[in-house]
């Protein structure tokens, strides 16, 4: 027999040589933003002794296995929800190599049948990706603190034209109530880490089990692509709601006895205000989340007083629980109270309390150290503190599947994804742009069998009239407005081709919401807004909120007023500065060159000194292809053509045929 099939590297035994027809893609330019993998029509191999052992018996209605994932997918170790790697040969030259997938078991008079098809790699890519999510991809190196330092060297990874395409990035992001002195100063919070795209292709495709090779990744553009942070405030995952020290310079000497003395504590250092914001000499604590929560209060104290002494813990002004503290000396660690609960509005105050209420009984305090932590009952997102530990995971967009983030990125670009033939697992990717080579030119004048009808169709007669490139609507302040002035998202762009008899629309959308560029008066730093603005009493508010995934370039912008970096109380954090990392659809706000969205703006909410580049994705990457599929000269072409098998295998779509 002239065919040979192998599933993870075993041979499947053939009766006969299978009848099966083939069908190889690089596009469907009837779904022009698809990207199609190779794939057969049903082959039917028989059921003897070694195919049902390769297939585990899966024949049998009483069947039954456990699957271990990371051995091949044969034997008894068979699941028919998993690919199994498969080539198929003729005459000893591979003719197909990707997936097999078991269709269908067919069991007639104790004859039996399996019902298979092949997919190419691509296929199987997707099908490895599964529901696998991009918060599942390993970030975890990437771990850092929250320092103005590390957000500042981080602006070094895309600085000038280069870009280091890894790491992290901390671009600018007006994320509102983020500012001071009219958008001059910003505070911490408008600087979250952002991820770079290349990186994530990079873990989704080698996570799936396959290699790549791509040119284009390693340009410039791409590199500079990132995804920043999409929540309503920079989280991690804690039960600690609050965590701060008292002033303990305040706590120390001597108190007399009257009741009206009974001092409230007031809080030193924050180190995480949480859900919590201070008020009345950082005495009161005010809860501002949004749900209903318990909390438990843990101590440490160390120093001595000469009184049994407790710390009542006060909830709207009454005593709700109580720390006792025998008199000596005091070494308390981990002292807790029990829950109290909290809801939004719900204040706490700490006060100090001790025996005796006559003059002069009085209390002599000492504190070295007092310390106290706001503790949930589960754990919950908690806004992050200046200095604290960032779980990089914490911070990639939620609920993103991993093949819509690829299929995103491939329509961004308009890039072919191919299956390597000699390499398993292994794909090429490079845009349509570069992708033909016409120094490499196939003559098939040969091959034609004119014999048979050869069938041409206008291009014109496959296509809709237009064609749609978009982003995803989102409902922050810019985007929201933009649309309903418009009628359309920010920068989309629809080609018309003007075809008389086609009224038909083909859209293109990313997952990707575009990220308005906004100026602010008398400043000159640009910037990407995101948040919505709420008016109250004649007063605007801008509310920050969780927002649809973004994409964008980064960049270190240098040479701007000088400006300053400040905590959440408003203070300065070290030095004044004189650049900043950018982050949005240009790759420069001041002298802009390249532009991530589709079309050109009808508006932008920033003044541009120089012209708006015409350099965006659909010039770059989309407009040459959609003159190729429309033009009124190009057509369709079905004939018959004589291939051999060195025909196929050497088949690679790159390569233009006369």
């Amino acid at each position: 027999m002239r065919t040979e099939i192998y599933i993870e590297n075993n041979r499947l035994d053939l009766y006969k040589d299978i009848s099966a027809e083939f069908t190889y893609n690089i596009d469907d330019v009837k779904d022009f933003s698809a990207r199609n993998t190779n794939f057969s029509k049903t082959i039917v191999i028989p059921g003897n002794a070694t195919n049902n052992k390769l297939f585990g018996h899966i024949f049998e209605f009483g069947s039954s296995n456990f699957h271990n994932p990371t051995n091949d997918n044969v034997g008894y170790n068979f699941n028919a929800a998993k690919s199994a790697a498969c080539v198929v040969y003729v005459d000893k030259i591979q003719m197909f190599k990707g997936v097999i997938r078991l269709l269908e078991i067919i069991v007639d008079n104790g004859s039996i049948e399996y019902e298979c098809a092949v997919f190419g790699e691509l296929g199987g890519l997707i099908a490895a990706l599964g529901i696998k999510k991009i918060e599942d991809l390993d970030f975890s190196a990437y771990n850092h603190a929250w320092t103005r330092n590390n957000v500042v060297n981080s602006w070094d990874q895309a600085s000038g034209t280069t870009a280091s395409g890894m790491g992290y990035f901390y671009p600018l992001i007006d994320y509102g109530q983020v500012s001071h002195n009219n958008k001059l100063n910003f505070e911490i919070g408008a600087f979250r880490p952002a991820l770079f795209v290349r990186e994530y292709m990079k873990k989704i495709i080698e996570g799936a089990g396959y290699t790549w090779s791509s040119n284009f990744f390693d340009t410039n553009l791409f590199k500079r692509l990132v995804i920043p942070n999409n929540q309503k405030y920079l989280s991690n995952s804690s039960d600690i709601a609050f965590y701060g020290l008292f002033n303990v310079t305040n706590i120390n000497g001597t108190y007399p006895g009257s009741p009206t003395a009974r001092p409230l504590l007031p809080m030193g250092t924050v180190i995480n205000t949480g859900f919590f914001t201070l008020s009345n000499s950082n005495t009161r604590f005010t809860y501002t989340g949004s749900a209903n929560i318990s909390l438990k209060f843990s101590f440490n104290i160390v120093g001595n007083t000469n009184d049994n002494t407790t710390i009542n813990v006060r909830k709207n002004g009454s005593t709700s629980t109580t720390l006792a503290i025998p008199a000596g000396d005091i070494n308390i660690e981990n002292g807790e109270t029990a829950f109290v609960s909290l809801v939004t509005n719900d204040y706490i105050e700490f006060q100090l309390d001790w025996d005796g209420y006559t003059v002069p009984n009085s209390l002599d305090i000492f504190l070295d150290s007092f310390d106290v932590r706001f503790k949930t009952s589960a754990a919950q997102a908690v806004p992050l503190g200046l200095g604290e530990t960032i779980i990089i995971n914490n911070t990639i967009p939620r609920g993103i599947f991993q093949k819509d983030f690829f299929a995103s990125v491939v329509k961004m670009f308009n890039l072919y994804v191919t299956e390597d033939t000699t390499k398993d697992k292994h794909l090429n990717i490079e845009p349509y742009i570069d992708f033909y080579d016409f120094n490499d030119i196939l003559d098939w004048t040969n091959k034609i069998d004119r014999s048979k009808p050869i069938r041409m169709k206008p291009m014109s007669e496959l296509n809709g009239r237009y064609f749609e490139f978009k982003y995803k609507t989102d409902a922050d302040f810019y985007n929201e407005g933009y649309s309903k002035k418009y009628s359309e998202g920010y920068a989309d762009y629809i080609e018309d081709t003007g075809f008389d008899f086609a009224t038909d629309k083909q859209t293109a959308e990313l997952i990707f919401a575009s990220s308005p560029l906004v100026g602010y008066s008398g400043e000159d730093k640009i910037m990407t807004a995101i948040y919505k603005i709420s008016n109250s009493q004649n007063t605007q508010s801008e509310d920050q909120i969780d927002s649809v995934i973004r994409i964008m370039q980064v960049r270190k912008i240098t040479g701007v007023s000088s400006w300053h970096i400040k905590d959440t109380g408003g203070g300065n954090i070290g030095s004044s500065l004189t650049a900043y990392g950018y982050g949005g659809h240009l790759d420069d706000p001041d002298a802009p060159t390249a532009d991530i969205n589709f079309g050109s703006p009808k508006e932008i909410f920033f003044t541009l000194v120089t012209d708006y580049p015409s350099a965006n994705l659909y010039n770059g990457y989309w407009s040459d292809y959609v003159a190729e599929i429309t033009d009124k000269n190009s057509k369709l072409l079905t004939c018959n053509v004589r291939l051999t098998d060195m025909d196929i295998f050497n088949l690679d779509f790159s390569k233009p045929i006369w």
